[in-house]
């Protein structure tokens, strides 16, 4: 018996282990990517409809500052919402019957 046919029979009968894609961005779903591409497209787009290099900047910091409050945000409720659920499956557990 080869070391190949062996590999083959042991590998065909396992399940495939998945690895979770873990990247900051899309944890929090389309939502998340959307925030993040309108913080990432503000210093690109404001420059062609704002022609006052002066207001141009101030609005580049304010949505890069008001991308990141919100991305934060959602991140809050997504952690504060996991955490409600840990509990609840918790005090579940704990109730007898």
């Amino acid at each position: 018996m080869s070391n190949e046919t062996h590999y083959q029979a042991t590998h065909h009968d396992a399940s495939p282990r998945r690895h979770a894609y873990h990247h900051p961005r899309t944890s929090l779903g389309a939502t998340g990517h959307w925030i993040t591409t309108a913080g990432m497209l503000a210093p690109l787009v404001f420059p062609e409809v704002i022609k006052d290099p002066a207001r141009q900047w101030r609005l580049i910091r304010i949505a890069s500052v008001a991308t990141a409050l919100v991305s934060q945000g959602f991140w809050a409720h997504k952690v504060q919402k996991e955490r409600e659920e840990a509990r609840e499956r918790e005090l579940s557990c704990q109730i007898p019957g």
